[in-house]
Formats: C-alpha cells, structure tokens, sequence
C-alpha cells in the first residue's frame, strides 16, 4: 500500500471512528439526562414533596432541592402529578412548572391554594424567604386537562394555644396560617379517558395542638375528594401526623383509601426507612378508587446523592 493510500485509509477510520463515538457518547448523554414521558392508559407516575420553599444554597443549610429534579432526570419516566407543599407563591410554582418543562419530558402546569400568602413573620435574611408557603398540584398539561379545583383550610383546636375546643378552621393567627389552605383538582386525562381528582395537604403542627384534629382533617380531605368526584383520588400532602395519631389513618382507611407505603412495608407503622422527616412518618401518599400500585418508594438521601429537603419525597405508579 502507498504512503498516500495508508494516509486516506488511516483517515477515514479515523473520522467513522469519530462519528461512531460521538454517536454512542450522545446517546448515552441522553439516556442517562432524561427520563421518558409515560404514554400508558393504565397507570400515573405521582410524587409528593415539601420542597421547604425551594431556598437558594446560600439560605438551605445543605439541603440542595435541585438534586430531586437530577433524580427525577434518571428515572425511566418522568411525573404524571407531583404535590407539593410549601410552595412560595404563584410567582415560585410558575418558575417550578417551567423548570420542570425545561428539563422533564413533557409540559407541565399547576393550581396552588393561595397565590399571594400571607407573611409567616420571619425578619432574618434566610428567614425571609420562608415568609410565604402555600401548596399546589402539578401535572402534565399535555396529558391532563384542567376541570375543577376546590380549596379548604386544615383545622386546629378552637384554642389552638391550650389544645381544647372543637376543631376548626386554623385561620391567621399571631403569623400567617396559609401554609395549610389546601387545594385539590380535579384532571381529564386524556390518554386514559379518565378523571382523576388530586389533593395536596398540609396540616398545621403541633404548635397548635393540630394532630389532635387529624380525625377532622381526613374526613375534610374526603369530602374534598367527593366534591370533585372521578375515576381515580389521590390525596397526598404533609400531615404532622404519624399514622396513629387521632385514629386519622384508620379513618382514611375506612373512607376507602390505601397506602402504597404501608403495603410495602406490611404495617401502618414502618421502619425508620421510611420515615419522611427526621424520625417521623408524616408525607403521605394516599390512593381511594384505585387498582393496586407498582414502583412505591420514600426517595431517601441516598437515592438523590445528597439531602435535598427536610421532608423525604414519596412515590408510586398509580393504578387506575
């Protein structure tokens, strides 16, 4: 072989060898970033989080929520639903919604309880951004179709500083209460056929004696649920409640839902694995109507490479 003719052969190799790489090195890159958007009829990815308000590293202590969204990235599907509590405002959904359509398969909106909360009473810098929290459902706009919402308020004691008296309304207080003024929607998932009505909850904390309402506060969920009707209920949220507090879980139970954790566990009270805020069981993701479930997990620390929130996610492929 001439000198010229191994120079022309030794550059092609050396270019198919280049476009091959590239080629291969592409693919990889875009399984390992992006999950795939779920086209079944059968089934919905959900998760539920408190995302603590989304701080900015300098204000999170370490808690880097963006390692949910890498996480979420690396999973074969992306979320059909996604509840989240502690929501700033509707300025923070909007920006959440477009992160997630920008670095999701699939196109997403949201319905928040309140859209201009008011103060919580913080005055430090970090603090600051804590001021407004309220809650929110997020779904894929380019599955679901937006049919209804309703909005309620989680109950306390009526003197919320003893613990006594009936339950009621937690309106606000000496610092705004409006981090547990719930919304639920009601969706037409147009791949399926379906209704499906999604609940995103938080209950007051024990600042205000609230887990003695817990009772009252499932029964509102579910009459929250029966006012939207559908196929399929998903109430999920941030509870402050462990499952034996107030007999609220056996309440919940007996309204017809299921607990894809407590099933994969085999208890109501599971081992600390599952726990979702320090050593407490109290994020929940619960299911009235559906068929069984598949894919269940409390995303730990692990899972994401870091802390990402002080409340862990929940998740599970939802039957219809």
């Amino acid at each position: 072989m001439s000198t010229r003719t191994s120079r022309v052969v030794r550059g092609a190799v050396a270019a198919l060898t280049t476009v091959l790489t590239t080629a291969v090195v592409g693919l990889t890159g875009a399984t390992a970033a992006q999950a795939a958007v779920n086209t079944s009829p059968n089934y919905l990815v959900v998760y539920n989080n408190n995302i603590e308000n989304w701080l900015p590293a300098s204000c999170a202590d370490g808690l880097v929520w963006d390692r949910l969204i890498t996480y979420l990235k690396g999973r074969p599907l992306s979320p059909d639903i996604f509840t989240v509590q502690q929501v700033s405002n509707q300025t923070q959904l909007n920006l959440l919604t477009q992160r997630l359509s920008d670095e999701l398969p699939g196109t997403y909106a949201g319905q928040i309880a309140i859209a201009n909360p008011g103060s919580m009473g913080y005055t430090s810098t970090c603090g600051k951004m804590k001021n407004q929290q309220t809650n929110a459902v997020v779904y894929r706009s380019d599955r679901f179709t937006y049919e209804a919402a309703t909005r309620w308020r989680s109950d306390a004691p009526e003197d919320y500083d003893a613990g006594t008296g009936p339950c009621r309304n937690l309106e606000p207080t000496r610092s705004s209460q409006d981090r547990v003024h719930n919304i639920a929607v009601r969706l037409h998932d147009r791949v399926a056929g379906q209704d499906v009505s999604v609940a995103s909850i938080h209950w007051p904390t024990n600042t205000w004696h609230a887990p003695k309402c817990a009772d009252e506060n499932i029964k509102e969920a579910d009459e929250a649920m029966g006012r939207l009707g559908g196929d399929l209920k998903i109430v999920a949220g941030d509870t402050n409640a462990e499952p034996d507090t107030a007999g609220w879980w056996n309440d919940g139970r007996a309204y017809g839902y299921r607990d894809p954790i407590a099933e994969k566990c085999g208890s109501r009270n599971c081992s600390s694995a599952y726990d979702t805020l320090n050593s407490r069981r109290i994020d929940f993701l619960l299911v009235k109507s559906g068929n069984g479930f598949s894919n269940v997990a409390t995303v730990t620390e692990s899972m994401t490479g870091g802390a990402y929130s002080d409340h862990r996610a929940v998740t599970a492929y939802v039957n219809y």
